[in-house]
């Protein structure tokens, strides 16, 4: 991992980088690193963008850390715990440890999350159906 410096690094979707990963387990469903230790020096921040095609659903799970979720296009719904919230561009969801969420498209959507690590690979998924 690069080492964390107080250097600003800026990251650009449109240069086609960082790359394009599925989503293990959620067919549909792809993300893009844009702040992750592994490719820019940074630490305890991961921000990446989930793509979902229509009708793409993540199964219900939980994580140790806590998640924000902003929806940037598209329309869906999130489950959270027992109650289902819909989805639309501008809406930001905060996710507290623990909980149980998943994600359904309903169209195309693109969500941007962010959780409290130095890397994706930290955040932890636990199955909670």
């Amino acid at each position: 991992r690069p080492e964390m410096t107080e250097t600003p690094y800026p990251t650009r979707i449109e240069d086609g980088s960082p790359d394009l990963h599925d989503m293990e387990g959620a067919p549909g469903m792809t993300y893009r690193l844009l702040i992750d230790s592994t490719k820019v020096p940074s630490a305890s921040l991961c921000h990446g963008i989930f793509y979902m095609e229509p009708e793409a659903e993540e199964a219900s799970h939980t994580h140790d850390v806590s998640e924000t979720i902003y929806v940037l296009s598209g329309r869906g719904y999130v489950r959270l715990d027992d109650d289902k919230v819909t989805l639309a561009p501008g809406d930001m969801v905060y996710i507290p440890p623990g909980t149980a969420h998943g994600f359904y498209a309903e169209d195309e959507m693109q969500v941007h999350f962010t959780f409290p690590v130095d890397c994706f690979d930290d955040v932890a998924y636990h199955d909670a159906t």
